[in-house]
């Protein structure tokens, strides 16, 4: 899986957290956080050049994990990772990064998906253009009911 070296299409979305950038890089990152709010079931070697393997179960699911490496990995202001699996173009799913910057008692994220600009990938741009923004706010859901646990 080699990333395409054509024009790109970048999906770019904000999002304010009530959460300190440390526990949102943990959620980002941390396979049994992954596991909570953005997949079934995730593996990830939180560390620059780590492996990462993140499945989903439900229906209309594809069968196949996300096979992806950490490819930056700058605890706690920002990561990203590539990857994908055989159901994609070339077997690759983009460059999705995060950035997290403090703000106020939580952070903002700046989440960023960068996808091959070819025909082939544009129904793929319209999947995650409208699935990133439910995903972040599971994501901010779960990083306020760990603070609700954490506090109790």
């Amino acid at each position: 899986m080699a990333a395409p070296s054509t024009a790109s299409v970048l999906l770019e979305f904000r999002t304010e957290l009530s959460a300190p950038p440390d526990r949102i890089f943990a959620a980002l990152t941390e396979g049994t956080h992954l596991s909570r709010w953005f997949c079934d079931q995730a593996d990830s070697a939180a560390t620059a050049g780590g492996r990462m393997s993140l499945r989903w179960t439900r229906p209309g699911s594809s069968a196949q994990p996300f096979e992806g490496r950490w490819v930056v990995f700058q605890k706690p202001i920002a990561c990203a990772y590539e990857g994908g699996h055989a159901g994609y173009p070339d077997g690759y799913a983009g460059r999705a990064g995060f950035e997290i910057a403090p703000l106020g008692p939580g952070a903002v994220l700046i989440t960023r998906h960068r996808l091959p600009a070819r025909p082939d990938y544009e129904p793929i741009v319209e999947v995650y253009r409208e699935a990133w923004p439910r995903a972040l706010a599971r994501l901010a859901a779960y990083l306020d009911e760990d603070a609700e646990a954490r506090s109790a």
